[in-house]
């Protein structure tokens, strides 16, 4: 009898019709009856003619066609859907570089419903399913082709997201998941529909996915509890903001449910940035359901009292939160303890010297903002916070010299916020698995098209360089704003500075 075992080598463009042999227990027959060694010869005629397109797609409707029509004539339900995944696959690969995923049936081979739709995932998903079912013995090797197109559809929602394309990057999301991935492989799809939900403005979904996306992940215990805290922080805020529009008691329930999902941020990552904020939310929403005012106060309490106990980031957040409510002296101390543990996080500095100003200390602004010319140069807002430090010391001075001596400082650093050729913004600086992703976007202020060369250093909680990576952002029109992304590592990075050349 002859016999082919189910392998991963089919996927290649020129393998042999016939699926080769593989390991383990997994043998599948893929020559009988008849009508499969009727498809094998087609879909080796397929690959031995490379350079005429028109006769490879002739042989391939034809393995199709013999597969698919009579179906129960055939007698072998796994060796006919085996073939048929070698024949979808080798339809993919003879479209080039950007595959459809969907396509008429009878352009695939199909003589049943010709005009239907074939949707690629869907009928691979389907195929690879029935050889499962028929041979359990080869669900290892089927997984393999599941992942591969799970990884390429991903790729290709990711790229649909960053261009901001959020139905095609939901749309082939979706198709990931008709392949049915597992683990980090769903959470990948699961955070990709979140994202693009969530752009979109569709609370509703972006909930839903976000709580799909933490549930993929949840098998993997402990080392996924930082992404899952970051997801429950987002359902919490967005079930927060969806409930706030609702009236009486579904106001009260939704706000109840996102308390939950606050404390289950908390609770998964207890070091992480989002603790903190994430108990501050809770014990606020807390005191409006039952009109207290004491959970939120206890917090605070405890931040004031021992900034120590607390991450740099989770200091910063709550320096936000003083801030916003004017308790600027409040703000002040968790900002600085904060900037002890990270001296160099862009943000943090930026508002300090904000919060120094509400304070009117010039002192203690001027200092902060030399350090962050040092990180970000290329940014207008901060040479006018420069000028700010000369203009609470104009208000301060006594006497005519020190008064012209702060007009003119004021009006030097405006006129250079003015003058600066370009305005950079990083909006992304995230650190996993030892790997730093910098993304962002640099706005030409000119007037004429012009390129920039970023030069990023990666900086420890010392101030230290640790990495650095360099980032080109070519041809920007005058007026117009062109994003960066690029990639990094580096020894335990916290922050980053850049110049620009």
């Amino acid at each position: 009898m002859t016999r082919a075992r189910f392998a991963f080598t089919v996927l290649a463009t020129t393998a042999c019709a016939t699926p080769l042999l593989g390991q383990g227990s997994c043998v599948i027959e893929t020559l009988k009856p008849f009508q499969l060694q009727s498809a094998a010869v087609y879909l080796q005629r397929h690959d031995a003619n490379l350079k005429n397109p028109a006769e490879r797609d002739k042989n391939l409707k034809q393995a199709v066609q013999t597969l698919t029509d009579h179906p129960g004539r055939i007698k072998n339900e796994a060796g006919r859907n085996l073939l048929l995944v070698v024949a979808y696959v080798r339809w993919f690969a003879d479209q080039g570089a950007a595959p459809a995923l969907k396509a008429k049936r009878g352009d695939v081979g199909f003589s049943e419903n010709p005009d239907g739709e074939f949707v690629f995932p869907q009928a691979l998903d389907e195929a690879l399913s029935a050889v499962e079912r028929e041979a359990p013995a080869c669900a290892d090797s089927t997984a393999r082709y599941r992942m591969a197109f799970i990884a390429t559809l991903e790729n290709s929602a990711i790229g649909h997201y960053n261009a901001r394309a959020y139905d095609a990057a939901i749309e082939s999301a979706n198709y990931a998941l008709m392949l049915k991935p597992r683990g980090a492989q769903a959470a990948a799809a699961y955070q990709v529909l979140a994202n693009s939900y969530h752009a979109k403005n569709d609370l509703t979904n972006a909930i839903g996915s976000y709580q799909q996306y933490v549930a993929a992940l949840e098998p993997s215990g402990p080392a996924s509890a930082p992404q899952r805290a970051e997801a429950a922080y987002n359902i919490a805020v967005l079930t927060q903001t969806q409930a706030s529009a609702l009236p009486g008691e579904p106001r009260t329930a939704g706000l109840k449910t996102a308390i939950d999902w606050f404390n289950k941020a908390a609770a998964l990552a207890p070091e992480g940035p989002r603790a903190a904020t994430a108990k501050v939310a809770a014990a606020k929403l807390l005191e409006e359901i039952s009109g207290g005012a004491q959970p939120a106060a206890n917090i605070y309490a405890e931040m004031l009292a021992d900034p120590s106990r607390f991450t740099a980031l989770q200091l910063f957040e709550a320096g936000v939160s003083f801030a916003k409510e004017s308790r600027f002296d409040d703000a002040a101390k968790v900002y600085e303890a904060g900037l002890l543990l990270n001296p160099a996080y862009r943000d943090a500095l930026f508002n300090v010297v904000n919060v120094y100003r509400a304070l009117h200390q010039p002192d203690k602004m001027s200092p902060a903002v030399e350090k962050l010319r040092a990180i970000d140069p290329m940014n207008p807002e901060v040479l006018q916070l420069a000028g700010a430090v000369w203009q609470e010391r104009l208000a301060m001075a006594k006497d005519a010299r020190a008064k012209k001596l702060a007009q003119d400082s004021v009006n030097a650093y405006v006129e250079k916020a003015a003058k600066l050729p370009a305005r950079v913004r990083v909006t992304q600086f995230t650190v996993a698995r030892g790997t730093v992703t910098l993304g962002g976007s640099v706005e030409n202020l000119g007037a004429a098209t012009a390129s920039y060369t970023l030069m990023f250093e990666l900086v420890d909680k010392a101030g230290n360089s640790v990495g650095s990576t360099t980032v080109i952002v070519d041809k920007v029109p005058p007026k117009a704003t062109a994003e960066f992304s690029a990639q990094a590592s580096g020894a335990s990075p916290v922050a980053w500075r850049y110049a620009m050349r």
